[in-house]
C-alpha cells in the first residue's frame, strides 16, 4: 500500500544581485608539444630538473596546500633547533618556511647530491601511528 508524501511548499528564491557578475579571466593556452623548443643535441643535460627559486616569484595570492608528512623525532628536533638559532639571530621564521627553504636548497642540488643525501636517510614507515582506543 502506497504512503502519501506530503506536499512540498514553495521556496522563495533570493532576488538577484544587482552587482554585475565577475568575467573569469581567460585561461592561458597551452602551446602543442610539438611546438616547444627542442634543445640541440649536442646540449649537455642540466643537473636540476627544477628551477631555482629565484626564477619562480610567488604571487602574494597563490594557492597554498596542506600536507602531512612523517619524519624522525631527530629531524624534527633539528627544525626546532633551526627555528632556534634563525630567532636567535633576529630572523623570525615559520616551520614551513624552513622546509620550503631546505626543498628549494635541494632543488639546486645536481642529481648525483641529491640522491646521496636521500641515501644518507634512515627509511620511515610512513602512515599514521594507530590510535590507542
Amino acid at each position: 500500500m502506497a504512503t502519501k508524501q506530503p506536499a512540498r511548499k514553495a521556496v522563495a528564491t533570493a532576488p538577484a544581485s544587482t552587482k554585475p557578475a565577475k568575467k573569469a579571466a581567460p585561461a592561458p593556452q597551452k602551446k602543442p608539444v610539438s611546438a616547444l623548443p627542442q634543445a640541440p643535441a649536442t646540449a649537455p643535460a642540466k643537473p636540476n630538473l627544477v628551477a631555482p627559486a629565484a626564477a619562480q616569484p610567488v604571487a602574494q595570492n597563490a594557492k597554498v596546500v596542506r600536507d602531512g608528512f612523517t619524519m624522525p623525532q631527530a629531524d624534527y628536533d633539528l627544525l626546532k633547533a633551526l627555528k632556534a638559532q634563525c630567532l636567535k639571530a633576529g630572523v623570525e621564521v615559520k616551520k614551513s618556511e624552513l622546509l620550503r627553504a631546505g626543498v628549494q636548497a635541494l632543488a639546486a642540488l645536481s642529481m648525483a647530491d641529491l640522491a646521496a643525501r636521500l641515501k644518507a636517510l634512515s627509511p620511515v614507515k610512513a602512515g599514521r601511528r594507530k590510535s590507542k582506543d
